[in-house]
């Protein structure tokens, strides 16, 4: 593919995208070849077609170079005159689950930033092989059609929307865009490594193996869709999703849902629950799916959710107490954000309050499932219980407003598009 093809190719992706007209554009840059040409390509778009944009480059720390790189990223940027802003990941980082974990800080770190910068856009530089790599990574997994499917081009976020405009070119062509407008990139060794599974790949894979991956992915994409048009049909009419964080369906009503279609709504479900951006893995899923039949009222764990059953032949799936997050000081903050919950209050709080679960602590009414009001979100002060909002208790006259509003959202329309070609 040519350079003036290239071009093509991601303006194409971009009018099926319906852009420029989304606004402020943010671009995920990491400094490697692939996000490089992406940034280029985008600076270039809204120069033609109008617009801004602001590239978001990502220091997870993980290695001794990482913030050199993401200072060269920068200056590269800057001289171009593209504005960037850069987010560190901070804190401890785990010692197992590493790429997993990074994966999720990183969502977290560029959703926040689309949200402060007022960007209903943020594009990731995925590309042909990178989708042909997730396919045979999912396939040795043991994954099904859902996973095979690899990425959406389109995938939709509390802030608005993540398009992948790349995912029909080749890494090689970019490489070659960046060296035809003499721009610069970093290597991340981690690509060439065996530590990592991709990076095993990369070493063995031919073009051919590639190419085959990535067409298959596009038919089992086309699979997922049809999966996914069950799926919503029944989230809509079938589920019950309740402000307290949990939600509820029929029993009867999904075990007649097709299997793939029933692992989806699972996986979807407890993605939901949990507020995370990837659903379990295909194994957990499938044991998962195996125990709700004969599923008990003290339930199973899975996903960071508790999934149960409950009255009426119904399934609950509400959040997983240790799973939550520690309890975390207010600091005088009045709009603060703790697990799935945005507080607003109307008045500054004090040095001692904090924000938890409600635990064992028992005040006011529950006119909603008991299991889930230990994982509902409460204030609390050196002298205890201050306000428990889904309880209608408080110790103050000032208000307290509360709303569930998870990261994550349920399928309610289809939502795998195929990679523009």
């Amino acid at each position: 593919m040519s350079v003036e093809q290239t071009q093509v190719v991601f303006h194409k992706a971009m009018a099926a995208f319906g852009l420029p007209d989304a606004g402020k554009i943010a671009v995920a840059v990491s400094g490697g070849a692939d996000s490089t040409a992406l940034c280029l390509l985008t600076h270039q778009f809204v120069a033609k077609n109008g617009g801004k944009m602001i590239a978001l480059i990502v220091d997870h720390g993980l290695r001794s170079c990482s913030a050199d790189q993401a200072r060269l990223t920068m200056e590269k940027l800057t001289q171009r005159g593209i504005p960037c802003r850069l987010l560190k990941w901070e804190g401890q980082k785990p010692v197992h689950g590493i790429e997993q974990a990074a994966r999720e800080a990183r969502y977290r770190l560029l959703s926040e930033a689309c949200q402060e910068e007022k960007c209903s856009v943020l594009l990731l530089g995925h590309h042909r092989q990178d989708q042909a790599e997730t396919f045979l990574i999912r396939r040795s997994r043991g994954s099904g059609v859902i996973g095979l499917a690899g990425m959406s081009a389109v995938r939709k976020t509390d802030f608005g929307r993540i398009l992948r405009p790349l995912l029909s070119i080749p890494p090689a062509d970019l490489r070659e865009y960046n060296r035809f407008y003499n721009m610069p990139w970093v290597e991340d060794e981690t690509n060439r490594t065996s530590e990592f599974e991709r990076g095993r790949l990369r070493q063995i894979l031919t073009a051919g193996q590639i190419e085959d991956a990535f067409r298959q992915s596009l038919i089992c994409g086309e699979k997922r869709r049809a999966i996914e048009r069950m799926a919503a049909t029944f989230i809509t009419e079938q589920v019950e999703v309740s402000d307290k964080g949990y939600l509820l369906f029929s029993k009867q009503a999904f075990q007649s849902l097709e299997k793939e279609t029933a692992l989806f709504c699972l996986g979807d479900f407890l993605r939901f629950i949990a507020d995370r951006p990837y659903a379990p893995r295909s194994d957990s899923l499938k044991n998962l799916y195996k125990k709700i039949p004969e599923l008990s009222f003290g339930g199973v764990t899975s996903g960071g959710c508790r999934i149960a059953a409950c009255s009426k032949n119904g399934i609950l799936i509400w959040r997983e107490m240790n799973d939550l997050p520690a309890s975390e000081k207010i600091l005088g903050r009045t709009d603060f954000r703790w697990d799935r919950f945005v507080f607003r209050l109307g008045f500054v709080p004090s040095d001692t309050l904090f924000v938890a679960p409600l635990g064992t602590v028992s005040a006011g009414k529950k006119t909603f499932p008991k299991r889930v009001f230990s994982s509902l979100p409460a204030l609390f002060d050196n002298e205890g219980l201050f306000i428990a909002p889904y309880l209608g208790y408080k110790r103050t006259k000032a208000s307290c407003q509360v709303a569930f509003a998870p990261h994550a959202s349920l399928c309610r329309t289809v939502q795998w598009t195929s990679p523009v070609m």
